[in-house]
């Protein structure tokens, strides 16, 4: 597996061991070794000037001022890292970094600013975060992937947006609120890299409306993925549609099986249980594609349909696949691999309340476009530097904790010239490991006597031990939670 196991608890004090193996001066040796084999991802990080070629490259004018596109670009990301800054204190840091390098004040008005942000094309923003997920593409170790295969993970969710006329026609709130009671919501639809955590793509719509529903927002970025990659997603995206529009391009799905299929098991679970099964294709219907697409389907799809069993959980999981070598494929590694699709859950939370974006900040739909696309940017850029930490220390990104990362790309971030800073940024990002997480048996309930979750009727530990006493199955399969 790509991950250690879920079930392999490691303990605080083996964790610290592991970090002091490595000591500052072999962390050092480390980055100048790699640096010289130029296997850093950092070093590629576009500077302004790149940015600025870019811009010439996309027929994008500017005037040289102050705010030019990669000087608020810059100061945007930071400010998205640094989410409770508001603009005034991003322009007060602007002017401490001037004055460190001997420039003029800039007045303290952040209005110059603000209408700098609002200039800023979708389309670089875009451009450049693309860039970054192709440097960490490019040089994705095979240890870092599953069986050689690069694995997507895909979900969507929804921001909330400032309560104004603007926002309100473009991205009206859910009709199932009173009006005027309700915000504004964006709907975003996010595939993530299970080897690197970056986000490779992402697209957005209303809350409500044809075609804005995440099964059509990922349909639309299909394209994206090439063959042999494997795209893994819950029982929403599971469709005879999608799954056929993905094998055509050579793309591999793993879902749970989607709630209106009937499922071909019978009977009780004991451990793992397969079948090979035929689907047809659905009838027309003009609601869901036009006659010319539905055409184009092929009659029948071959689907691996796999049961089992969670250790601590009463019900069963059943998950479909296109993978239909069984010999390099077993059933229990898929099941692992379903079992990872919880990791995109931590990268939307990375997104959303790590870096602070479920509630956006804008007043209009063009800068709320561009708040989404510049905090994607961030993100990866976070993301790479997880990458290149996990290099220094031999360890999966995943390891390392994306608030530590995301507050040394802060304080380190725009002084990565040479090989001692590269070392300095790495030291920090490297202090802290996350994956101290075994396969979760934990009670759904809280301790809190208010709200609207279940109350916890008894002793966590005590919780614990009552349920991995029974129904106990191989841990290759208890391990993989989702």
């Amino acid at each position: 597996m790509i991950l250690p196991p879920r079930e392999r608890l490691v303990e605080p004090k083996k964790q610290k061991e592991r970090l002091s193996r490595l000591s500052e001066k072999e962390v050092r040796q480390r980055v100048v070794r790699l640096n010289s084999d130029n296997q850093f991802r950092l070093h590629d990080v576009f500077d302004d000037e790149e940015v600025h070629r870019v811009c010439n490259e996309l027929n994008i004018e500017f005037r040289e001022r102050h705010f030019t596109p990669a000087v608020t670009l810059g100061l945007f990301v930071s400010q998205l890292l640094s989410r409770s800054e508001a603009c005034t204190t991003t322009m007060i840091n602007f002017n401490r970094d001037r004055k460190r390098r001997g420039l003029s004040h800039v007045c303290d008005d952040a209005s110059a600013y603000c209408k700098a942000r609002s200039r800023l094309p979708v389309e670089l923003i875009n451009h450049l975060s693309d860039r970054v997920r192709d440097i960490v593409r490019e040089k994705t170790p095979a240890s870092w992937k599953w069986k050689g295969l690069s694995v997507y993970l895909v979900d969507g969710f929804v921001l909330r947006a400032p309560d104004t006329a603007a926002n309100q026609k473009e991205y009206p709130q859910p009709s199932s609120q009173q009006e005027g009671l309700g915000f504004p919501q964006v709907r975003v639809v996010v595939t993530t890299s299970l080897g690197s955590g970056c986000i490779v793509h992402y697209n957005t719509a209303k809350v409500e409306g044809k075609r804005t529903g995440e099964v059509s927002l990922f349909r639309e970025k299909h394209g994206d993925f090439v063959s042999g990659d494997v795209v893994v997603a819950d029982a929403n995206l599971e469709s005879f549609h999608d799954a056929a529009l993905l094998k055509r391009r050579g793309v591999h799905m793993v879902c749970c099986i989607n709630g209106t299929r009937n499922s071909p098991f019978e009977g009780v679970c004991k451990l793992i249980d397969e079948k090979t099964v035929t689907v047809r294709k659905p009838s027309f219907q003009s609601s869901r594609f036009t006659r010319e697409e539905w055409e184009a389907l092929p009659d029948t799809i071959r689907y691996r349909v796999i049961r089992y069993r969670l250790h601590g959980r009463k019900s069963e999981i059943t998950i479909v696949t296109t993978l239909a070598d069984r010999k390099r494929f077993p059933a229990e590694d898929i099941a692992q691999l379903y079992g990872l699709r919880w990791d995109v859950e931590i990268d939307i939370c990375s997104y959303k309340s790590t870096m602070g974006m479920c509630d956006l900040r804008c007043q209009t739909p063009e800068n709320l476009d561009r708040e989404i696309a510049t905090a994607v940017l961030a993100y990866n850029l976070v993301r790479l530097l997880m990458c290149d930490t996990a290099m220094v220390f031999e360890v999966h990104p995943r390891q390392i904790s994306f608030s530590v990362a995301r507050d040394a790309w802060r304080t380190f971030g725009d002084e990565l010239s040479s090989a001692d800073d590269l070392a300095w940024i790495i030291l920090s990002t490297g202090s802290r490991f996350v994956r101290n997480r075994p396969g979760r048996q934990e009670p759904r309930a809280i301790k809190r006597r208010h709200g609207k979750y279940p109350k916890l009727t008894q002793p966590r530990q005590r919780h614990r031990c009552h349920h991995h006493d029974k129904d106990r199955i191989p841990p290759q399969i208890t391990a993989q939670n989702p």
